[in-house]
């Protein structure tokens, strides 16, 4: 059926997603299906923020394409469209439709992303400062301490300059002195002199402000009998200066630990707290249908405290051991059914550095992209053997030089989470690959296929796993927090169009696919001293 939200009508990508659909499925009709589908398919969806957008896409293409979907292993974003999908599942094929409405109504605000909110702080911040500094003055001229300036006006705007100027400057004031210890030095060394003169201007704007708010300012202090007043001299510039940055030096270690206090309060363990999209995803993903699923959801997540991946199944873990294939000692050792989904599922996605950790039974959870941004690992040992490796940035571009412009802490962790994806997807891919060559040698001595064999290597069983890529041709045009429509909806449409072709593949690779009761189990020995494989038994 086609999209119903107000705004995906308006939108021609969306327009243009619905065209594609009809033409899938009209494709798919007149495509090949085999009478029973062999395989026990797993879905791989990794984490990036608003890009997430592309897997919802290619969740779409699943349900039209109406390929069963035995297990999806997820990572952050990836967690909630995994839980959105199954949840509406009927039987082992999920549905998209209610999630890419989803996708299409977020804003910034519905999952909490509010940079106004740092407008109240620093609201509370001036609101604080005047009231303590309130307090002092009153106190001061109880005590016959009066400050007195020559130009009351312009003196007052000088100071609000000199602190709007630190503001914005900061972190640009150090330099200049490096570059003038180096000269003094008279190390063999070019600075950068456009951060150079950017430096001194800082330190011109800063600083002459500050001087002139010294200049004009006198101090009267009370005389010894307190019967009349005594005006101190102007404060030398120079020396008023030199005192401030030797207190400065002198409590720069208690003033770092109790600004790392003070900057806890607004900002605990992450920028932005997790109420709007805890409230926003139990609206849309109901906990009950997505526990009874038939579709096995397995999200990761990352214990803080103890350095570790978790991963949480939406059913218990002695149903997930009956599975086909599935491995009984991982599941036991590294699965567990949390009592709220949703709250796993925010868990998961609690991107590091924009969003609050969790605390869910007693521990603190952040994003599961930190451990195993790309969980291939789980989906196989709950018996996938043919996994959709579902990639939010380009295979050829994997490990290329960033061109974008990285501007933000938040920009860094995009691309750290990019690259962390590339190189666990090459070490994922590399383990596969050898397994499957390892199967396909054997199978040709033994003149079957190589899903038709499981190799039992010590206590360890592999099997042949057929896996298909769906990425990208080109980065796509968002950042992780662009949540909007606008930018939101043809990345959802390449996700569709992209997984279109490869899903007509696996029609085809599945009909040819041998069915799953022809495995064989082949007991693999190694023969010493040359340490080669040989088989023991069939």
């Amino acid at each position: 059926m086609p999209i119903s939200t107000t705004k995906a009508r308006s939108s021609a990508a969306l327009a243009e997603l619905d065209v594609l659909r009809d033409e899938f499925r009209t494709t798919m009709a007149a495509t090949k299906r085999p009478a029973a589908f062999s395989s026990r398919v797993g879905v791989v969806l990794s984490g990036g923020g608003a890009r997430g957008a592309y897997e919802a896409g290619v969740l779409m293409a699943f349900q039209d394409a109406q390929v069963p979907t035995h297990i999806i292993a997820a990572t952050s974003v990836g967690s909630i469209n995994a839980a959105s999908y199954a949840a509406e599942a009927e039987g082992l094929v999920g549905k998209a439709e209610g999630l890419i409405d989803a996708w299409l109504g977020l804003t910034p605000a519905t999952l909490g992303i509010d940079w106004s909110r740092y407008i109240f702080l620093l609201a509370g911040l001036i609101a604080a400062s005047a009231g303590v500094g309130n307090f002092l003055w009153l106190w001061m001229q109880d005590h016959g301490i009066f400050l007195q300036t020559s130009h009351p006006m312009f003196t007052w705007f000088a100071l609000a300059i000199a602190g709007i100027s630190i503001l914005l400057f900061a972190d640009k004031l150090s330099y200049i002195g490096y570059v003038g210890v180096k000269y003094v030095r008279k190390h063999d060394w070019e600075p950068d002199w456009r951060k150079t003169w950017v430096s001194f201007g800082a330190n011109v704007l800063v600083w002459g402000f500050i001087v002139l708010f010294v200049a004009f300012t006198y101090i009267h202090l009370p005389l010894n009998d307190n019967s009349s007043f005594r005006i101190t001299p102007r404060v030398p510039m120079i020396f008023a200066i030199l005192i401030a940055l030797g207190v400065y030096r002198l409590l720069q270690d208690p003033l770092s630990k109790l600004s790392h206090r003070f900057l806890r309060m607004p900002l605990r363990t992450g920028l932005f707290p997790n109420f709007d999209r805890i409230k926003f995803l139990r609206a849309r993903i109901p906990d009950d249908k997505l526990r009874n699923s038939a579709i096995r959801v397995i999200m990761t997540a990352t214990d803080i405290q103890r350095g570790a991946a978790r991963f949480f199944s939406n059913t218990t873990v002695e149903t997930l051991v009956k599975d086909p294939g599935a491995h009984e000692d991982f599941i036991r050792r590294e699965v567990e059914s949390p009592q709220d989904l949703v709250l796993a599922a925010v868990a998961s996605s609690a991107y590091t550095f924009a969003y609050e950790a969790v605390t869910m039974d007693g521990r603190l959870w952040t994003d599961g992209g930190i451990m195993t941004n790309q969980p291939v690992l789980p989906a196989l040992r709950l018996g996938a053997d043919v996994l959709f490796l579902v990639l939010i940035a380009p295979l050829e571009n994997a490990g290329a030089d960033q061109t974008e412009a990285i501007k933000t802490f938040l920009d860094v962790g995009v691309h750290a989470v990019d690259i962390l994806i590339s190189k666990n997807f090459k070490s994922d891919i590399a383990m596969l690959s050898s397994i499957n060559r390892l199967c396909t040698v054997y199978a040709a001595e033994m003149g079957v296929k190589p899903e038709q064999l499981e190799l039992e290597i010590g206590k360890q069983f592999y099997r042949y796993v057929k896996f298909f890529n769906i990425a990208p041709q080109k980065p796509l045009a968002a950042d992780a927090l662009d949540f909007d429509s606008e930018i939101i909806s043809p990345i959802i449409v390449q996700g569709y169009r992209d997984a279109r072709a490869v899903l007509q593949d696996f029609m085809a690779y599945e009909c040819s696919r041998p069915a799953r009761d022809s495995r064989r189990i082949v007991r693999l020995a190694v023969e010493r001293p040359e340490g080669n494989f040989r088989v023991t038994g069939r």
